[in-house]
């Protein structure tokens, strides 16, 4: 059975605050962290045409790298604070896990440093003493690991400290702290890796979606703050029928409303959703507001369904995939609105070096401002995952 901690130590306070906004911080934190000239070129990735997991590939990398050295530190920070600290590892998570309620961060890191993830969890950990079953398991395989490792390969010890400390403390990690340390590191990684894709995406619909209207001149205001009453866009507008990724005042009375998605090749149904959402008309400030819908997506097959279902609403689908779709949503906003921009009957050969000179001016995390990543969390596992640890054995 796993032994008791001797100490007060926290899990949380040994995880430097740098690391613990990669994982559930604010939007705009998440992308200042990783890098906004990244994320930047990420947008513009998608405002060419290009596959959005390809440009955010290299974000989830340098991410996993960023919070692999998180780990780092905290078991440092541990080792230099108690020396029994590997040996009292276990308990320290098991607190944690268990008493993280709605927080995922801490939850995810207590869950790391045992060797699981949110699936796994919801999977073995269904009471406490289930918890302490697992665990004692978990450390005997660790136990087993290092000498394995110590027999085949020979005794090692990893030594690590930061150079900023004038004292010179460092501490040596055996080959049961560098099983454990590796195990957080895996364990870290699928969490992650699961996690990614839909947080970037729904992330980088806002970015794209911003970036894309205030290239074409409009300019982002809050829906119940507008100074003016054209030219304006929002983000996560709600109507009376359902929310919109975005809307658009052109001028008194005349809107345009945009749905975003990277729902990747073949899904017609998905698009096809999201235009039987939409109606002509929505209410703003007590006045009915005309409204043209613009679905904007990865790609899609051309079939009848698809098409008959916009003509319905009146909406218009736009598809990333096509290497120049702010041309053409800049057209077809001109079509509806007699809306015009330079972008219009721009050459394809300028598009691009236009797009980059564009965006490079556009403080594209103020597009996240009060969004938490943690909004993009599946809610419905996360729920499985504390239900589980309060059900009886």
């Amino acid at each position: 059975m796993p032994r008791k901690a001797t100490t007060e130590l926290k899990l949380n306070s040994l995880f430097p605050d740098g690391s613990r906004v990669l994982l559930t911080g604010s939007g705009k934190q998440f992308i200042e962290r990783i890098g906004v000239e990244a994320a930047r070129r990420a947008v513009l990735g998608v405002l060419v045409g290009e596959n959005l997991r390809d440009q955010t590939e290299p974000l989830t990398r340098q991410r996993l790298a960023q919070i692999s050295g998180g780990l780092m530190a905290l078991f440092v920070n541990g080792l230099l604070e108690n020396k029994n600290f590997i040996d009292e590892l276990s308990p320290l998570a098991i607190h944690q896990i268990t008493n993280a309620k709605g927080d995922t961060a801490s939850r995810w890191l207590g869950q790391w440093l045992v060797g699981l993830t949110e699936k796994s969890t919801q999977n073995v950990l269904r009471s406490h003493d289930r918890i302490e079953r697992y665990v004692s398991d978990f450390e005997s395989a660790i136990e087993q690991a290092a000498q394995k490792c110590r027999a085949e390969i020979g005794d090692m010890t990893m030594t690590l400290g930061f150079a900023e400390d004038k004292n010179g403390r460092r501490v040596e990690l055996d080959w049961k702290a560098v099983a454990r340390l590796t195990t957080a590191i895996g364990s870290q990684t699928l969490t992650i890796r699961g996690s990614e894709k839909s947080m970037y995406g729904k992330l980088f619909e806002r970015l794209v979606l911003g970036s894309v209207l205030t290239i074409l001149g409009f300019r982002r205001e809050s829906p119940g703050q507008l100074s003016r009453n054209k030219n304006v866009f929002w983000l996560s507008d709600s109507s009376h029928s359902r929310e919109s990724d975005a809307t658009l005042l052109l001028r008194p009375g005349t809107l345009a409303r945009f749905d975003i998605g990277f729902i990747g090749r073949g899904n017609p149904e998905v698009s096809k959703d999201k235009l039987s959402r939409f109606s002509h008309e929505i209410r703003l400030a007590g006045r009915v507001h005309n409204s043209t819908t613009f679905v904007i997506v990865d790609r899609l097959p051309t079939t009848s369904r698809t098409i008959a279902a916009a003509e319905a609403i009146g909406a218009e689908i736009i598809q990333m995939s096509m290497q120049h779709w702010p041309r053409d949503l800049a057209q077809r906003l001109g079509h509806h609105y007699k809306f015009k921009h330079e972008l219009q009957k721009m050459s394809d050969a300028k598009i691009t070096s236009y797009l980059e000179s564009k965006l490079a001016a556009i403080p594209i995390q103020d597009f996240l401002i009060g969004v938490s990543t943690e909004d993009f969390v599946d809610k419905a596992a996360l729920s499985v995952a504390e239900e589980t640890l309060t059900e009886p054995a």
